[in-house]
């Protein structure tokens, strides 16, 4: 594959990702290939690769002579995906502690700093976690963890949409901000924790539930 087309591919996939865990790929749907090219603006091979790779994470089955069928949110999915989750984020978090420059320590504190603010507006709330994930990403610098959860990440994100009614957005918000913070100040005992405490808000959303589809 070139260079063009793996950067169209990449962007094909991020468009797809967005489309998912923002649920206008509706849990349960069944689309076709056709349907992703035209959603997208890209040709079939790029698309292909997104879809070859969201189907890898998780996010779409392939159905033989059929199509593809988005994957529903199911209680016993998201608990594995919580369960591999969970210790990669405290990888990142104490490498990022180590590792954030001082530009990156005054960034971390601005997205709390927002996030404080952030209040009832979901998708401001979302757009902050996900810028929050980015730079911790950054600060550690391990790839390698981070090609790891980022889609663990996106069905998480695809969780918060899809039960949003349900979830507790004061929780999450106390529990990101507070994490930026104790990176930003290197604390990272206490930012492992805080981490911990993104991944509890999650469970507590799907504690009681059969199925979330």
């Amino acid at each position: 594959m070139n260079k063009q087309t793996a950067s169209f591919a990449e962007r094909a996939y991020y468009l797809l990702e967005e489309k998912l865990v923002t649920l206008a790929l509706v849990p349960g749907a069944m689309v076709s290939e056709g349907e992703l090219i035209e959603m997208t603006g890209f040709g079939r091979t790029p698309v292909r690769e997104a879809i070859q790779r969201l189907a890898h994470q998780k996010f779409f089955d392939i159905v033989p002579r059929r199509g593809l069928l988005v994957t529903a949110v199911i209680r016993s999915n998201i608990l594995h995906v919580l369960e591999a989750r969970k210790p990669l984020e405290r990888l990142i978090i104490y490498r990022a502690s180590l590792n954030a420059k001082d530009a990156q320590r005054g960034d971390l504190a601005a997205i709390a700093r927002g996030l404080t603010i952030a209040h009832d507006r979901f998708e401001e709330f979302l757009k902050l976690d996900r810028k929050l994930d980015e730079l911790v990403d950054t600060c550690a610098g391990n790839p390698f963890a981070v090609a790891a959860v980022s889609p663990l990440r996106s069905h998480c994100r695809r969780l918060l949409f899809f039960h949003r009614a349900r979830a507790q957005l004061t929780d999450s918000i106390s529990a990101d901000s507070k994490m930026a913070r104790l990176v930003a100040r290197r604390e990272f005992r206490g930012a492992q924790k805080a981490s911990d405490g993104r991944i509890a808000v999650l469970e507590r959303v799907v504690s009681n539930v059969d199925r979330l589809d």
